[in-house]
């Protein structure tokens, strides 16, 4: 039912929005309406000491995204088709070799290819709407110089993506998303989606969208605040989430509950604290909190954040940062885990950078046992096209 509701939305808007200019239209002008972008990251990580075991191991991630504005098509007003293709491959050295909870790679994911994302957006004037195949951390629970560590957890604390199945990174859902941008200074954003993402065990390439009851329903929602005192910028975010419950169907045919109703609260800081004169050299602060009941979750609380120093060395687009996450788990043994790290990021080129990483993972968590503590060293290699 819930597909159906979501194709025929799909439909609506998309007629809605060619009836705008549909008279007097001009010859499609594909030049400048579409847009092709290739990346590539790459992780040579080695687990220095501690964790399951010692060891070095490989893992990348290749996309291809592709976008079409149907305004520069001068097709009609505030229309933007998106698809992003994904590759992922190599080691899994969390799961494999440094144990953590957390996983200290963003683009560990093991080897698939896959459709990330496919939507469509609807802007008008202020308010705008999308539906399709999202990844919701695009959008939502973001924090700009958070991501630019490597933990994954500075991307969406590990507190949301472990309690329930959120549509991000690798495995991406089904979802209607809207923003109204009140002020300047206010934006306000929601969304619901598809409750459980289908495993890519029976969805090889994300294009078995198998929407059921049985997933539940995700809904999410996002108040934003920007400010630039002094000039200096700053982002502030908080939202909730709520998940209905989710029913998994056991291979004997029979049902089993997974969890019943869950929620939790989030907040998001991004704030600029200096900046020269000549606007090369900037320092930023972020912060991250993430909270869910106890009795519901094992993971029920989520602290992080961290300082950013761009322009470090003149003449070179180069930043250094140091973060820490901290994860708190209700357990009667190890009550937590975190995260230290401190990267130092080179933009060769424009299409090249790298950027060597180091973390310092305390109690690791990802296994049962109680593990010692595990040094982590990463290389990044980042390619645009």
């Amino acid at each position: 039912m819930k597909k159906i509701v979501l194709l025929h939305l799909f439909v609506a808007t998309f007629a809605f929005a060619k009836a705008q200019d549909i008279i007097d239209k001009p010859l499609i002008d594909t030049t400048k309406a579409l847009s092709i972008e290739a990346s590539y990251l790459g992780d040579l990580c080695s687990n220095a000491k501690g964790g399951i075991k010692t060891g070095v191991g490989y893992l990348g991630m290749a996309n291809l995204r592709i976008g079409f504005s149907t305004e520069s098509a001068k097709l009609w007003k505030g229309g933007n088709f998106f698809i992003n293709g994904a590759a992922t491959h190599g080691d899994t050295p969390s799961s494999k070799s440094i144990g953590d909870f957390q996983v200290a790679s963003n683009i560990e994911a093991g080897n698939h290819i896959y459709l990330h994302e496919f939507w469509y957006k609807q802007t008008f004037s202020r308010f705008e709407f999308t539906v399709g195949l999202q990844d919701l951390n695009i959008d939502y629970i973001a924090s700009e110089n958070g991501g630019l560590f490597l933990n994954s957890s500075f991307g969406i604390p590990a507190l949301i993506s472990s309690n329930i199945p959120v549509p991000i990174f690798p495995l991406t859902n089904l979802g209607i998303s809207t923003k109204v941008n009140v002020s300047d200074a206010f934006a306000f954003q929601a969304a619901l989606f598809d409750g459980c993402p289908t495993d890519f065990t029976n969805n090889t390439y994300n294009t078995n969208w198998d929407v059921s009851s049985k997933d539940g329903a995700f809904v999410i929602s996002e108040l934003q605040f920007t400010s630039s005192f002094k000039k200096l910028a700053g982002t502030y975010k908080a939202g909730y989430y709520y998940h209905t419950g989710h029913v998994q169907q056991l291979e004997d045919g029979s049902e089993q509950e997974v969890f019943e109703q869950n929620y939790g609260l989030y907040a998001i800081a991004d704030q600029q604290i200096w900046q020269s004169g000549s606007e090369k050299k900037s320092m930023s602060l972020f912060g991250q909190f993430a909270l869910s009941p106890k009795h519901i979750n094992n993971l029920h609380y989520y602290f992080g954040g961290g300082l950013s120093f761009t322009g470090l060395i003149n003449r070179i687009d180069n930043t250094i940062g140091l973060a820490i996450a901290h994860s708190r788990f209700h357990t009667p043994t190890v009550l937590n885990e975190t995260a230290i790290e401190l990267f130092y990021k080179i933009q060769i080129t424009q299409n090249i950078s790298i950027q060597p990483d180091f973390q310092y993972i305390i109690n690791p968590m990802g296994y049962e046992q109680k593990l010692d503590n595990a040094l982590v060293a990463i290389m990044r290699l980042g390619l645009n096209f």
